[in-house]
Formats: structure tokens, C-alpha cells, sequence
């Protein structure tokens, strides 16, 4: 088994041994049978947000030729754009995390993987081409970037694009909030957050990247910026229908999500008994389910 295929089972759960032994990610890989379905949900909701598409609705995709994702989960959105556009020449997707792609995933032969920290520059010519991605797509990857990386991340990713390309970010910020401001600190979910937070801290990462984006991207140099903040609605407690049947599919995924995230840091750095995790993560998931909370989570 190469390194970056082997995993080792934590309280019952598929990690990669590199991304824990040289502290790259911290949550569970696709080779998790749970977290592959978990990302799978994931890729199905945010599709629904765009309206059954790939892409923000603002970005002119056209007959892209080569298009790179940074950190790619289970594999789902990187094969559905392989086959979408399978008759562009030279097209090609990357792979550039240390998660390994799905166990029973198909890689369509215009589809090239490669492993790669995105916490190293992405400058390596024997895997990026500067100026040549028509987009560049990197979505939730904040749980294994580090904090100071965020800039030279944005950099690098504008150094890899033609002229006129398109880079499509997506970040969770995982605060689980309500429309009707019943949640207090003694909440399930409030709990979950504030521990975490002070985790990945320790850990250098930044869970609130998403606000900080748009600023990144303009530093940087990037035109035509436009930030959407979208909130995912957590159960059917909508009075519009289709946010209401996004938000009674997502009551599942996002207790997965926050026991994925969860799991490492609440038992590796902060010291939690895995039974105690487990008995935060039931009253998380029984908060998730009372639609008199209007919970949502932002994106």
C-alpha cells in the first residue's frame, strides 16, 4: 500500500497515517465508508445550491481545456467535471491533498491524480502549468491549510491561471447559527464550536477563513471578485420548498460534517474520551433535528 493509500483506524474511524503523522488534515478520508457517503451528500446539496451545476451561476465556464481542483474529498465533483466535459482537449483535473480518492470511485481517463500538500507552493513544474487552468476550484479545504498559508495559497492559485480564468472557492463556516436566536451558549452546538475552535487554534487553522476571503482575493490581485454568502438551512423548517427539502437532506450531513471535523481534535488535542466526544455529538444531533431552532450554517 503506498503512502498515500495507508490509513489507520481512529475510535473507529479510516484517518490517513501521513496527513496525522506530518499534521495535514485531521478528519477522516473517503476510504471511510462513512465519510464517503458523508461527502458524497455534501457534493449533492452544494450541487442543488447552484442549481444542479458545477459552478456559481456568475462564472462563464464556455469549453474550458484544463481545469485544476485543490483538495478534491471523495472525488465526486472532480469526476463529474472530467465527464462533463470529456471532449475537451488537454482538460485535466488534479488532485492536490493528501486524501486519497474514494475506494470504489471510477476515474475517467481524462482525470490526472496527484498527491500534494497544499501547505507547499504550488509551483512544482513537474505538476502545475502557470498561466494555463481555465478554473481552479478548491472547496472546504480550511481544515488543512494553515493559518499563514491562506495568502500565498491565493497567490499561487492566480500564478496557475490563463488570462480571463476563474477561480471557484468554497469554505464552511462552522458556526451553527439560528434565524430565531434561540441558541445560547449552553447549546449542543454552541459547545461543539466553542471547543473546536480553540482546537484548531492550537492547531493552526482558521475555521472563519471564509470571511476572510474576499479580502485575500483582492490582495492578491484578482478582478471581478463577488463573495455569495449562501446559508444552508438545517431542516425542513423553511416556508420556501426548495431551501426546505435542501435543509431536511442536509440534517444528516451536517452531523457527519461536525463529527468528521470533530473527532481528531476533541480526542487527539484536547484530551476528550472518545465516549465523551460521542455523547456531545448525540445532543449535536438531536439540536440539528428540532426544526423550532431555524438552524442554518453558512457557506
Amino acid at each position: 500500500m503506498s503512502e498515500d493509500t495507508e490509513t489507520v483506524s481512529v475510535h473507529g474511524r479510516e484517518f490517513q497515517r501521513t496527513s496525522l503523522d506530518e499534521g495535514v488534515y485531521y478528519a477522516p478520508v473517503a476510504f471511510d465508508d462513512r465519510e464517503e457517503s458523508r461527502l458524497t451528500a455534501q457534493h449533492e446539496i452544494v450541487s442543488r445550491i447552484f442549481g444542479d451545476g458545477l459552478f456559481s451561476p456568475r462564472i462563464p465556464v464556455g469549453e474550458p481545456e484544463a481545469i485544476l481542483e485543490c483538495g478534491y474529498g471523495g472525488g465526486d465533483w472532480a469526476v463529474q467535471c472530467a465527464d462533463e466535459f470529456e471532449d475537451c482537449e488537454g482538460m485535466r483535473v488534479r488532485r492536490l491533498s493528501s486524501r486519497p480518492m474514494s475506494r470504489q470511485m471510477d476515474r475517467p481517463e481524462n482525470l490526472d491524480l496527484v498527491a500534494h500538500n497544499l501547505n507547499d507552493p504550488l509551483r512544482d513544474p513537474e505538476i502545475f502549468k502557470a498561466n494555463h487552468y481555465d478554473l481552479i476550484h478548491s472547496r472546504f479545504v480550511f481544515p488543512g491549510i494553515k493559518s499563514g498559508r491562506w495568502n500565498g495559497y491565493i497567490r499561487d492559485m492566480r500564478l496557475l491561471l490563463r488570462p480571463g480564468g476563474w477561480v471557484q472557492i468554497m469554505e464552511y463556516l462552522p458556526i451553527i447559527q439560528s434565524h430565531n436566536g434561540r441558541l445560547t451558549d449552553q447549546n449542543a452546538v454552541r459547545r461543539w464550536w466553542q471547543e473546536y475552535q480553540g482546537a484548531m487554534a492550537d492547531m493552526d487553522r482558521d475555521p472563519r477563513i471564509g470571511r476572510r476571503l474576499k479580502r485575500l482575493l483582492l490582495d492578491n490581485r484578482y478582478r471581478d471578485v463577488e463573495v455569495d454568502i449562501v446559508q444552508l438551512h438545517i431542516g425542513d423548517w423553511s416556508k420556501n420548498e426548495t431551501q426546505a427539502s435542501i435543509g431536511r437532506d442536509s440534517v444528516e450531513m451536517i452531523g457527519d460534517l461536525l463529527e468528521s471535523l470533530g473527532l481528531w481534535p476533541f480526542t487527539s488535542k484536547l484530551g476528550w474520551t472518545a465516549a465523551r466526544f460521542e455523547d456531545l455529538m448525540q445532543e449535536v444531533r438531536a439540536e440539528l433535528q428540532n426544526v423550532e431552532l431555524n438552524l442554518y450554517i453558512e457557506l
